[in-house]
């Protein structure tokens, strides 16, 4: 909301809660509970105020802000389980840290981010990702950086594996995103040089060291070890996601 005063956050928070544009996930009767942070999520109204929300685009014509399809599963929030929720918060924790990073000016880089939300939108420039049979990441970012008075700039994929995956479903993953890199989808879509560095984060250090294993061994069947075009694929536990965020140095080569 632009505040930087808490008071004033929390004031607009109240009363857009009291107006059934938000609701929350708190028990102020709970001692244990009040020690936790409220999770606000989108209410009934704020579902109805978004899906009445237009723009006009440069050709004149009236458009949606917020696609039907993406505003309908609004309606579920209330509903969402434990699991689904940890799972978003992280996602936008990993897009604050990106923003904080852009905002200081002393590190010479900057981030744009696209969420798996932003997918589904036609104009988006990360749309075919949506379309794609593969792979559908959580969140897209590149990385900005000027060196020497050249423009640079990295693309990450970033996926969080749920804690509930078994390793069949793990290894399918793998497998896919392999496919994905030697296809070259990415280039031929994004008309980019070198395909984006794959971001892997585990719920578990034996899941790492599972993934890792056989990541490596999926790319030795395709990549020589010194091959120039062999892929960047790289993996951390959740917990240290959360801890260092996700352009901390975490991150292990596969």
């Amino acid at each position: 909301m632009n505040h930087k005063d808490r008071k004033t956050i929390n004031l607009w928070l109240r009363d857009l809660k009291t107006k059934n544009y938000v609701e929350w996930i708190y028990n102020p009767d709970d001692f244990a509970e009040k020690t936790k942070p409220a999770i606000y999520y989108i209410a009934l109204n704020g579902v109805r105020f978004l899906k009445q929300q237009t723009y006009i685009a440069t050709d004149g014509e009236e458009y949606e802000t917020y696609l039907l399809e993406e505003v309908r599963k609004r309606y579920r929030e209330a509903t969402r389980s434990q699991t689904f929720i940890d799972h978003c918060m992280l996602i936008a924790d990993c897009c604050i840290n990106l923003e904080t990073k852009t905002k200081d000016t002393s590190n010479k880089l900057s981030y744009s981010y696209v969420t798996k939300a932003d997918y589904i939108d036609p104009d988006s420039d990360c749309h075919f990702l949506h379309e794609s049979e593969l792979i559908y990441p959580d969140l897209c970012f590149v990385k900005h950086e000027r060196k020497k008075g050249e423009d640079l700039t990295t693309s990450f994929l970033l996926e969080v594996f749920d804690p509930t995956f078994p390793r069949y479903r793990i290894k399918k993953r793998l497998s896919n995103y392999i496919e994905y890199l030697d296809d070259g989808e990415w280039q031929s879509e994004t008309e980019d040089d070198e395909p984006p560095i794959i971001l892997l984060a585990c719920p578990r250090t034996s899941d790492l060291i599972y993934a890792k294993r056989r990541t490596r061994g999926l790319v030795a069947d395709i990549w020589e070890h010194d091959d120039e075009d062999r892929p960047h694929i790289r993996f951390a536990t959740i917990d240290k996601l959360k801890e260092h965020g996700v352009t901390g140095k975490i991150w292990e080569e596969a």
